[in-house]
């Protein structure tokens, strides 16, 4: 009881909050927008060609699947979507289902508001909270408790997401009008052709490339950064290399290890996670972190590592330097990640330290320079840091990473590198 009263509150101050920002004048109880509100409300009007092709391509389909890169206005064109189906059918119910709370909060409710939805048109169904509106907010984990019946219109954000044995049959559901939206659709264990499947195979596809040369995303610079290991910690890597080896033969290779509960297979897995934390807190990566912030010291600068331990290190390398930054990640409570976002947005930080957490739902303000000190090898990560970025801006971007060569590293390194390669406006190796 007391854990729902809590989020009851917490959703009101959220309100309030919100109110404050975007000008709603509370104290009469009206719901007049402030000129703040009117004057940001008046730059969303015009389409972006690409919105006005994805728009008329869902009109004649009435279902499909949006993959279009992060950053390049997916969330305003689904509610200019919304407005257009509106006009069709003024009493249409629409469900918006998010993966994460954070982007039910930071992102839908927000530019709901800020396009025009009124705020008692906006139902919010997620933690003590059950009330359905004209437009209902969700979250997947809530999907299963929602009268879908009630709806004429889904919209399925983050869409890769859902293709679970659970979230299928769900999203099957036969809802009039149909939306998915994802940066990049494609799941490794190939269940995204079941969602095609459930959508007819209506794709509309938008790409990074796309958006960078119609000036929808911002320019970049792109450097390559390769850090030797001494002969110590080399060492250390092959030999961890070699007990990784072994294992992976005694078990009859990677994929069948990882398909059994065995105690080989936690070993291996032991074994892996010792070999990236030695790569990922290696000295010499902190040195090239404290050379760029201090190139960089007028620019906003946001770093992206793996674990939340490389992400501390980092702070404290910084803080001898005399670099302000902000640590976000899931060992930073919610309301101090808020108020660093905060605090960062409004200047006192120079530079925010985070690991996946930002990957997908936070709106960040703009960046000039973005560091990956350690990631995975895959398009979608790849592609969401970069749309993290590349917001529009009036000077160009800057973009590194760094990483470890002869390692791992080097290999997820160079699959990034091939794509940033392809895309930036110039290319730095060192």
């Amino acid at each position: 009881m007391v854990s729902c009263l809590l989020c009851v509150v917490y959703f009101i101050c959220f309100l309030y909050s919100m109110n404050n920002q975007f000008g709603i004048q509370i104290e009469d109880g009206s719901d007049k927008l402030s000129s703040f509100a009117v004057k940001n409300n008046s730059k969303s009007i015009e389409l972006y060609d690409w919105q006005r092709r994805a728009k008329n391509f869902f009109l004649e389909n009435n279902k499909a699947l949006f993959e279009v890169c992060t950053g390049a206005g997916k969330t305003f064109y689904a509610i200019e979507v919304l407005k257009e189906l509106w006009k069709i059918e003024p009493d249409m119910k629409v469900l918006i289902v998010v993966p994460k709370n954070i982007i039910l909060e930071d992102t839908w409710f927000k530019e709901l508001y800020r396009n025009g939805i009124s705020l008692k048109d906006i139902g919010v169904y997620y933690g003590a909270i059950k009330e359905y509106g004209k437009v209902t907010i969700t979250n997947m984990q809530n999907l299963e408790n929602i009268a879908l019946e009630i709806f004429d219109c889904v919209i399925l954000d983050e869409i890769h997401n859902y293709g679970t044995e659970r979230l299928l049959p769900l999203i099957s559901h036969s809802f009039k009008y149909k939306i998915g939206l994802s940066a990049t659709l494609e799941r490794m264990d190939d269940t995204h052709l079941q969602i095609m499947k459930i959508f007819d195979y209506n794709i509309f596809k938008y790409s990074a490339k796309d958006a960078l040369s119609e000036g929808i995303l911002n320019p970049f610079n792109f450097t390559n950064i390769g850090v030797e290991l001494d002969t110590q910690t080399m060492d250390e890597y092959n030999k961890l290399t070699e007990e990784l080896n072994l294992l992976m033969q005694m078990g009859g290779g990677y994929g069948r290890l990882m398909r059994t509960n065995s105690g080989l297979k936690y070993r291996m897995l032991a074994k892996m996670n010792e070999r990236k934390n030695l790569v990922n807190n290696y000295p010499g990566k902190f040195d090239v972190i404290k050379e760029i912030c201090l190139k960089h010291k007028d620019d906003k600068v946001l770093v992206f590592n793996e674990y939340n331990e490389q992400t501390t290190k980092c702070y404290w390398y910084l803080l001898d330097i005399g670099v302000s930054a902000c640590i976000v990640h899931s060992d930073i409570s919610k309301e101090k990640r808020e108020q660093y976002m905060i605090d960062y947005k409004k200047g006192k930080y120079q530079v925010m330290l985070t690991t996946k957490v930002l990957d997908e739902g936070y709106n960040l303000p703009e960046i000039d320079v973005g560091i990956i000190m350690a990631g995975n090898s895959t398009a979608r990560q790849t592609i969401q840091r970069m749309g993290r970025i590349l917001r529009k801006k009036n000077i160009e971007s800057s973009l590194y990473q760094i990483y470890c060569l002869g390692t791992i590293e080097e290999t997820y390194g160079k699959e990034r590198a091939k794509l940033f390669k392809e895309l930036c406006s110039k290319y730095i190796e060192r």
